[in-house]
């Protein structure tokens, strides 16, 4: 199984987006040498070609292409992640334990309850 390495898969997909190496390493603040060399470890990584020449440019692969296809669904998950955890730490969602005698569940939990899910509803 292949380990995966998501500043690598950032790289390629710059890459993707920028269409050339130095792009990609100004995009990054990387030089262009840190940029192929992070490539071609992904490539030694997954075991396939990821960028074929095209003249003084790099093209990327059918492969690269299948690769970015994959990791862009995972880039998603984790600003989803990053996200609900910013949610979180801004008290914005989470979960609330009430503790309380039965007879003030009625008058006043249930009330409290209700208004924290409108003014917080995550």
């Amino acid at each position: 199984m292949v380990e995966w390495d998501i500043r690598k898969l950032r790289i390629l997909r710059t890459l993707r987006e920028q269409g050339t190496v130095t792009a990609t390493a100004e995009a990054l603040r990387m030089t262009p040498s840190a940029v192929s060399q992070q490539l071609t470890n992904l490539a030694k990584q997954v075991g396939v070609p990821l960028l074929e020449a095209q003249g003084r440019r790099v093209r990327l692969t059918d492969a690269a292409l299948l690769v970015l296809r994959h990791a862009e669904a995972v880039f998603e998950q984790l600003e989803r992640a990053d996200a609900e955890l910013a949610a979180h730490l801004r008290g914005e969602v989470g979960e609330v334990r009430v503790g309380a005698f039965s007879t003030a569940v009625p008058a006043l939990v249930v009330p409290a309850c209700g208004r924290c899910g409108i003014r917080l509803p995550g």
